[in-house]
């Protein structure tokens, strides 16, 4: 049983490990993008930077992954980041600097939430999760939110419904909010967790950011 745990825990972590990759690479691109497209003043700047750094650290640490326990470190360092950029946006419109909080349920590349929303998945009660502003319209119009899909053997699927080797990556955006509880609950609605086979279903996982 020892080698069936230990090529399990090496899916797993390759799995993760390239959820976070592609993370890291689209939250590059923002980057860039936001750069080329503005002049940034000294507090804006500032933000930019931040959230640059945030890029960076996240880089090194995708590389240098041992456990899937360590992915936390990389959500954390993403999730300061896409905060960072969020404040250098509003900075950029004349606006506030947002709330400090809990990733976009529906995808975390979207950044920080806005609000929180009612929302039904097709699986489960009506619950209220955090979205980004764009996704609390969509859903305030009747429309589905872009979600994060990862593939689940043969299929995309949203990144919650993915089974047991998305979990500790799915789970570590939302710890200590109350969209972990939703999470949770479509999990046990899952049924064949854990199996099939994983692929990447991204892009180039050698390709970097900008």
């Amino acid at each position: 049983m020892g080698w069936r745990k230990k090529r399990q825990d090496l899916r797993e972590l390759q799995h993760v490990q390239l959820m976070a990759e592609e993370d890291t690479i689209v939250f590059g691109e923002e980057l860039t993008r936001f750069g080329d497209a503005h002049e940034l003043d000294a507090d804006a700047r500032h933000d930019y930077q931040t959230a640059l750094d945030a890029y960076e650290t996240a880089k090194r640490i995708v590389d240098k992954l041992q456990s899937v326990e360590s992915i936390s470190a990389v959500i954390d360092t993403l999730t300061a980041g896409r905060y960072a950029l969020a404040c250098a946006r509003a900075r950029v419109d004349g606006a506030p600097p947002p709330e400090r909080r809990t990733p976009c349920f529906f995808n975390p590349q979207h950044g920080p939430a806005s609000a929180d929303v009612v929302w039904t998945p097709r699986n489960g009660p009506t619950r209220r999760v955090p979205a980004c502003a764009q996704d609390a319209a969509r859903i305030k119009a009747g429309e589905d939110p872009p979600v994060r899909m990862v593939r689940y053997g043969e299929q995309q699927v949203p990144a919650w419904e993915a089974g047991a080797p998305n979990e500790p990556y799915r789970i570590g955006f939302f710890t200590g909010s109350g969209a972990r509880a939703v999470v949770v609950e479509l999990k046990t609605r899952m049924k064949g967790e854990g199996g099939g086979t994983w692929g990447n279903g991204f892009r180039d996982p050698k390709r970097r950011g900008p």
